[in-house]
């Protein structure tokens, strides 16, 4: 099937802020159908049976406000996850990724702050098989070991914990007990996984 670039147009994006992190929403709505108010006038992208594709762009600083909730011991890089995608880039807040999407498809992004804890670079994603995974993270402190550190991160919820980091951790824990993870080194992406009720609960990564 043929696909329609256009370069005049830019999908619709929305945005809001989680404790830690951002979401944002990109949507392409053009060419979706007529509106019903201009019944009987030609719509271009409508009449067309061309899927049409958008590229644009997203970024860090789409959202406003994503310092506030960074702190003053911000690097000022970002983790951003694709949901639908499932990848996971780190960008400077100035940054850019390129998106590209066809008539009604759509992206949802989690913009998570890098921090660096002991000379771990860490963000947290959140549940990252829910749209704003960022909602099931409730708190994050990090606390000094004699090997190393430990960052406790307190969530609700279940299903599969996602997070960046720079290295890999040398042990996971679910409320205190040890648990299994995956780590992959291409992109610092951290996978938890949480079983059972889907109740608060706190998860500890040490290094």
């Amino acid at each position: 099937m043929t696909l329609l670039t256009l370069t005049c147009c830019s999908f619709l994006k929305i945005w809001n802020l989680n404790k830690l992190s951002g979401v944002i929403g990109a949507f392409n709505c053009q060419g979706a159908g007529n509106w019903p108010l201009k019944e009987g006038s030609e719509n271009i992208l409508a009449s067309t049976s061309k899927p049409l594709t958008i590229t644009g762009h997203i970024s860090p600083l789409d959202i406003d406000y994503i310092g506030d909730i960074a702190g003053d011991d911000w690097t000022g890089d970002c983790a951003i996850y694709a949901f639908n995608s499932g990848s996971l880039s780190r960008l400077p807040k100035e940054g850019k990724i390129q998106v590209s999407l066809s008539t009604l498809e759509c992206e949802v992004f989690t913009i998570s702050p890098v921090k660096v804890y002991n000379s771990h670079h860490f963000a947290p994603i959140g549940l990252i098989d829910m749209y704003n995974s960022g909602g099931a993270i409730e708190g994050l402190l990090c606390s000094q070991l004699p090997s190393g550190c430990k960052i406790q991160i307190k969530t609700r919820g279940c299903g599969r914990f996602g997070a960046y980091s720079s290295s890999k951790p040398s042990s996971c824990t679910v409320k205190g007990e040890e648990t299994k993870f995956n780590y992959n080194t291409e992109d610092g992406l951290l996978i938890i996984h949480l079983e059972g009720d889907c109740d608060a609960r706190e998860i500890a990564v040490v290094y």
